[in-house]
């Protein structure tokens, strides 16, 4: 990452007067800061492409305007986030900027401390979108990976999957629901000896209990009315290859029994049947209740229990993993792009902070669909902080029709603050108030990150 690698920052200047261009190099100029300049469009994507991280462009250049170099920029997949100036306040213009990827559009005369304070927001923003175009270029590098994210916890349920895939011990997977249990199981399945063979799912919150065991064990002819014709079972189906019982925590205490008999012999007798079928099959179960707790009060078997709790592997929820919320949220809405044919270039950093600072309950499955809303009701290339609020619910009042510019940076640079406030407080909790910890998984500063938190008046944190 060309942040990573430099200690300054590279702000690009398009602007074809001298003048103004001298004078907003003077108000930009900061020791961590390269400032560069370019009098046209042209000459501004080739510095561009060369890896800035934050352009500054007048809307009226010579050849080709601000906003169409916007939307080259976006065509070419460069990320920097824009602030368009302009001294042709229209509306019509504004919401132009806005709908090619334009972070703000500042009017002429502006006032410097205002602008300021959003060059350094906007720089701040943007390493959000660097890192994100980093880490997906380190995926496509290492090949399509089932369990996505970049944290320390779900780096270590990798790791636990890695390391149990290579043998046949069976495994138990944990976590709330939406947290991927079932894609880790595919994982465990598809990293062992044994991914060339059939992936087989049974549901038990999904079947009653006699047709729960007519599935997993199958049924002679003749077994019962309407049973008109033998049928093997998903165990049968599965030989050689690897079970995955969903929500064994639901499973009923007389089938319970049955599993444990076949998990200690591999052998099972098909409903109405008299001989006992034999198969090779590698177990994975999941649940989302405490097991534990559950033979404590006597809804599941202890020794079932023992038998399939081998090598336990605990999923964790998405809040305790929030610094991977930019990059599912990127793959699922690249994913849901190419199913509705939609061309996006992603979403804005004001977005993904939005959504990293969502508790989501529902977990990754609750962010996926949630993408995929946003995608539906977005009507610009790039996914910003309007369709986060409006599809989670904390949409702002509407403002006043009669609302002029400066009043419209007022509110955004209130919104910004809001989202500010939202996402500091998750991270630090998630951080367990460790600073230095959240500065890491923020890749913030600690020292800005400390006077952040005493600006909002964020809970007392560890240094």
């Amino acid at each position: 990452m060309r942040a990573a690698a430099r200690e300054r920052a590279r702000v690009l200047i398009v602007e074809d007067d001298p003048e103004q261009a001298g004078t907003l190099s003077d108000v930009l100029k900061a020791e961590e800061r390269e400032i560069l300049v370019a009098n046209d469009a042209e000459t501004g994507l080739t510095l561009a492409r060369s890896g800035v991280e934050l352009i500054v462009a007048d809307y009226m250049l010579p050849g080709m305007n601000g906003v169409a170099m916007v939307r080259r920029l976006r065509e070419e997949r460069i990320p920097a986030p824009v602030l368009i100036l302009s001294g042709e306040a229209t509306v019509a213009v504004a919401v132009e900027a806005m709908k090619a990827g334009v972070l703000d559009f500042v009017q002429k005369p502006f006032d410097v401390d205002f602008f300021r304070v959003r060059v350094a927001q906007a720089l701040e923003l943007g390493r959000t979108a660097q890192e994100l175009e980093t880490l997906r270029r380190r995926l496509q590098r290492r090949g399509t990976e089932r369990i996505i994210g970049v944290s320390t916890a779900i780096a270590q349920v990798r790791h636990l999957i890695g390391t149990v895939a290579r043998t046949d011990v069976n495994v138990a997977l944990y976590g709330e629901t939406g947290t991927g249990k079932e894609l880790a199981a595919r994982d465990v399945h598809e990293r062992s000896q044994r991914s060339g063979r059939p992936f087989v799912v049974v549901d038990c919150a999904a079947l009653p209990e006699p047709l729960l065991e007519n599935e997993l064990f199958g049924h002679e002819a003749g077994a019962y009315t309407g049973a008109d014709r033998a049928t093997a079972g998903l165990l049968a189906e599965a030989d050689r290859g690897t079970v995955f019982i969903d929500e064994i925590g639901d499973m009923p205490l007389p089938l319970q029994s049955k599993l444990l008999r076949f998990l200690q012999t591999k052998e099972f007798r098909r409903v109405g049947g008299a001989r006992q079928t034999r198969v090779d099959v590698r177990v994975v179960v999941a649940t989302n209740r405490d097991l534990e707790a559950e033979v404590v009060k006597g809804k599941f078997r202890q020794d079932l229990f023992y038998r399939i709790n081998v090598f336990p592997i605990r999923l964790p929820p998405l809040r305790d993993r929030r610094e991977d919320v930019p990059l599912l949220a990127d793959r699922f809405l690249r994913t849901a792009a190419e199913e509705m044919s939609r061309t996006v270039d992603g979403f804005t950093p004001e977005a993904l902070a939005a959504l990293a600072a969502h508790d989501w309950p529902g977990n990754v499955r609750q962010l996926e669909n949630t993408v995929r809303r946003m995608l539906v009701m977005a009507e610009r290339p790039r996914i910003g902080l309007g369709e986060c609020e409006l599809v989670l619910g904390t949409a702002a009042a509407p403002a006043p029709p009669d609302r002029g510019v400066e009043p419209f940076h007022q509110a955004r640079a209130e919104a910004l603050a809001r989202f500010e406030r939202a996402y500091l407080g998750g991270l630090i909790q998630a951080a367990g108030h460790n600073v230095a910890e959240a500065a890491r998984r923020a890749g913030l500063d600690r020292k800005n990150l400390w006077l952040k938190l005493k600006r909002y008046g964020i809970a007392r944190a560890r240094v």
